[in-house]
């Protein structure tokens, strides 16, 4: 045989060696994954335990402001000031925003002098009347003893008409004069600016300022925006999968999206009756407290809501679900015998790493969590009793 034969022959020994070595070895380094030296599937087990548990399911949305309203001048004019800035605490009836009155104050005097001068003008109307009914009545006895002639009585009676239907006009003219000065009043009284709300006892926020002393404004101008925040109404989508869970009233938790802070107290306040056709959801609205006030309009946050809850429930860990013959179901491993039985389940729902189970009440013994792969019914197990150890205590639900 050359050299090179024999260089080739050797390399062809070394990799045979390797790999019988390394057939050999496999099964005792997977652990969980190969039978051990007495043919028993080596697992690791955990136990089950009881606990109350919620099937929490968290959806994204935003929170706003329980009301809120744009104050805007009803009158035009400049800004004389404005008593309030951005988070300022109002209340219904403050004064937020002054007008310059001058022109308005003028009107006001012009309208209450016209009302003077109606007035004068009622007084000579019903003067005049007055003489003129005395003047028909006296051609009216002078007439009946025939001293007067009827042309002179019909003069008469027309002059008392026309000075009958003068009062009534000049009457007419302070009900209108009246008017006017009201109305200039009104304007008057426009130029300060209040908070106005229906609940006269609740607080508000000023949540956006848009002017400033000087602007020249015209009516119905979006001068500030005040909001209310306690409560903040928060709104989320919901899927049909959880509509019908859902009702007024209900206890929600709330949490800043992205951010490691404290839940907060929530309910279900509204709950809209029809769907969205695309997004196939309905809006759901929560009212959010925010006592302390360290919410605010606009935030997005998760809305945690409770679509099932199960008391002294059966909790198994996650990794221990397998699937045998289309059944959901769990090893159950009988230490005395170290034999692992499969036992059917019929799962609630997951909770992060636990699941929470219907039925059965009990188990008999740890539930396998490595090496259930390898099982069946009645199969043999051998125990890693250091994994077994560690993970004994349960986890809270």
């Amino acid at each position: 045989m050359t050299r090179r034969g024999v260089i080739i022959a050797l390399g062809v020994g070394v990799v045979i060696a390797v790999l019988v070595f390394a057939l050999y070895r496999l099964p005792s380094e997977t652990g969980a994954l190969a039978n051990n030296d007495t043919g028993r599937v080596a697992v690791e087990t955990r136990p089950a335990h009881t606990a109350d548990i919620q099937d929490i399911r968290e959806y994204s949305g935003n929170l706003e402001a329980s009301a809120q309203l744009t104050v805007a001048p009803k009158i035009a004019g400049r800004i004389e000031s404005v008593a309030v800035d951005i988070g300022d605490v109002v209340a219904s009836g403050d004064v937020l925003i002054t007008l310059d009155d001058q022109e308005y104050r003028q009107a006001l005097a012009e309208a209450e002098a016209r009302l003077q001068v109606a007035r004068a003008q009622r007084e000579q109307a019903r003067s005049d009347a007055r003489t003129a009914t005395r003047a028909r009545d006296r051609v009216r006895s002078l007439t009946a003893k025939g001293i007067a002639a009827t042309a002179e009585l019909d003069s008469a009676e027309a002059e008392a008409a026309n000075a009958n239907a003068a009062l009534s006009v000049a009457r007419a003219s302070i009900a209108e004069a009246k008017a006017q000065v009201e109305t200039a009043r009104i304007r008057l009284n426009y130029t300060q600016i209040h908070a106005n709300w229906p609940e006269a006892d609740t607080r508000r926020r000023v949540g956006q300022r848009m002017v400033e002393p000087g602007d020249t404004v015209a009516a119905n101008t979006p001068l500030l925006r005040i909001v209310s925040i306690q409560p903040l109404t928060a709104v989320i989508r919901v899927p049909e999968t959880l509509y019908a869970l859902l009702q007024v009233g209900q206890a929600a938790r709330l949490r800043v999206a992205r951010a490691d802070s404290a839940a907060f107290d929530a309910e279900i306040a509204r709950i809209a009756p029809v769907f969205d056709p695309e997004t196939r959801r309905a809006r759901v609205e929560l009212r959010v407290p925010n006592d302390e006030g360290r919410l605010a309009p606009g935030m997005f946050v998760q809305a945690g809501l409770v679509a099932d809850q199960l008391e002294n429930a059966l909790i198994v860990p996650q990794p221990a679900l397998v699937r045998r013959d289309g059944r959901d179901g769990v090893f159950v491993v009988d230490k005395a015998a170290t034999v692992a039985h499969f036992v059917p389940v019929e799962v609630a729902f997951a909770r992060g790493d636990q699941i929470a189970l219907r039925s059965p009440t009990a188990l008999d013994g740890p539930v396998v969590t490595l090496g259930q792969a390898q099982l069946e019914d009645g199969i043999g197990v051998a125990l890693d009793e250091s994994a077994n150890t560690s993970a004994d205590a349960p986890n809270d639900a």
